[in-house]
């Protein structure tokens, strides 16, 4: 009895309350038709209200799956949010938005949803014919060369995945298709690509102290240049121990890994290491790409040759360095902005800059991703793909709320022109085979090579590489045929 009474008054307050949000609704009326206009449509993940549909809905049937578990097998990695599953409430945001994303899922199709650290497993589970898992989440590199060598399905043939839907990344996974196809997609279930997107932190009172121009505001503007850039990165040079050599007691322009300042930077000129034929297979076209060579040019510019870039060791105790006011940039992805909470000192995130003023927009750089991948082996793939969709759909409407409106733009971004900005750089994310697919080729071959010695003989460098990266494209391409 005592509950039904509990239950009859907590009825009445919620009608209560919904007759006075209705009535606040009518006299807001021409505000709310204003505000529908502006839902966010994109890859980005970014949940507006929408007062009559539901724009993360699935559309998908009713199953019951008979208590079958979805066993999802991750790659452990401190970079990464690698939390899949999680079976129990801990305060954390992302780990209660995951449980209960989770639990509601259960609920729904009667399933089961566990994890393992197990991804690395994949070629062997397949080979010796065992269906060990539903879902994997290899590598990206390592995910292509399984669908080469036809060990995971394609995404068109797995059931009830709906590849159009505002809850899978669309921006990203455009850039990731071969011949049309997609052995893998992103969406909002997948972290890593939220993760591995990178951003350049700048420190605001070195700005002031120097005397240079508001970032944000050049960035809003369109005028946020890779030129714009080497002359605030140059500012910042000192030699503060006057020894007449810049070395860790010194401030730099910009501290960086040397593998990642030339992609990031070319990625923001919008060009790409790996272009596409009409028929959209990946071509090598480098060695005649005059824009590329100019933008490879101008970053060799804005670091070497106006001594900006930290050139001695690197490690994970940038952020500290950064902190402490020895770099006026910083290369961060948004794991590590993620990572500094609790720090005092006062920073902003803007994207990195435009070629030139000229370009219509500006591009962020992915760095690449853990995309889930279904094997050949799998035997229950109605149940797989239903899952899978949904948990998509539902990432979209609480686990990216957490880890961006709350995580990123409540508790780490520092003001609110910083929070303007991730929206921005969510919605400009772009993934270069060269950069992912191919990097062991290319990223992390010539470029980084060329860079980390100061040579600037693109030519010659991608002249020696061609018949490398030609053949490794021919290889994946016949695979997907």
């Amino acid at each position: 009895m005592k509950k039904r009474i509990i239950f009859l008054i907590l009825t009445v307050l919620f009608v209560i309350f919904t007759i006075m949000s209705c009535a606040k609704a009518d006299s807001n009326k021409e505000d709310l038709t204003e505000n529908k206009n502006s839902i966010e449509n994109n890859d980005n993940g970014i949940i507006t209200e929408e007062p009559q549909k539901d724009i993360y809905a699935d559309g998908l049937l009713e199953h019951d799956f008979d208590g079958a578990e979805f066993r999802i097998a991750a790659v452990d990695a401190s970079w990464l949010n690698v939390i899949y599953d999680s079976q129990e409430e801990n305060g954390d945001l992302i780990n209660d938005a995951v449980y209960l994303r989770n639990r509601k899922i259960e609920e729904r199709f009667n399933v089961q949803i566990t994890q393992k650290m197990a991804a690395g497993n994949l070629k062997k589970n397949v080979n010796s014919g065992a269906d060990a898992f539903d879902l994997y989440l290899p590598i990206d590199r390592d995910a292509l060369t399984y669908g080469a060598q036809g060990l995971i399905y394609k995404v068109s043939e797995i059931p009830n995945i709906d590849i159009d839907k505002p809850y899978w990344s669309q921006s990203i996974n455009k850039c990731m298709t071969i011949g049309g196809d997609l052995y893998y997609a992103y969406g909002a279930f997948n972290l890593s690509v939220y993760d591995y997107t990178h951003v350049l932190l700048f420190n605001k009172q070195m700005i002031l102290d120097i005397g240079l121009g508001n970032p944000y505001s050049l960035v809003k503007s369109g005028n946020w240049t890779i030129d714009k850039y080497g002359e605030m990165a140059k500012a910042a040079v000192k030699d503060l121990d006057g020894n007449g050599e810049m070395d860790q007691n010194d401030v730099f322009g910009l501290y960086s890994a040397d593998k990642q300042v030339l992609p990031c930077f070319w990625i923001a000129a919008g060009v790409q290491s790996i272009s596409k034929s009409g028929d959209d297979i990946p071509l090598f076209t480098l060695r005649e790409d005059e824009k590329f060579a100019a933008v490879i040019d101008k970053i060799f510019a804005v670091t070497y040759d106006n001594n900006s870039w930290y050139r001695k060791s690197y490690s994970d105790a940038k952020m500290a360095y950064f902190m402490s006011g020895h770099a006026l940039f910083v290369n961060a992805t948004f794991k590590s902005v993620g990572d500094l909470r609790g720090i005092e000192t006062e920073f902003g995130i803007i994207p990195y800059p435009k070629y030139t003023s000229e370009q219509n927009n500006y591009y962020t750089r992915v760095e690449g991703g853990n995309p889930g991948v279904v094997t050949v082996t799998s035997s229950n793939l109605e149940m797989i793909g239903t899952i899978l969709e949904t948990l998509n759909a539902e990432s979209a409407k609480t686990v990216i709320p957490a880890y961006y409106d709350i995580t990123l733009k409540i508790k780490n971004a520092r003001d609110e022109d910083s929070a303007e900005m991730l929206d921005l750089i969510f919605e400009s994310r772009i993934y270069d085979l060269g950069d992912t697919y191919w990097c062991e080729i290319l990223r992390d071959g010539i470029f980084l090579s060329m860079f980390s010695k100061n040579d600037r003989n693109l030519a010659s460098q991608l002249e020696k590489v061609e018949p490398k990266i030609n053949a490794a494209i021919e290889k994946v391409v016949k695979g997907n045929g």
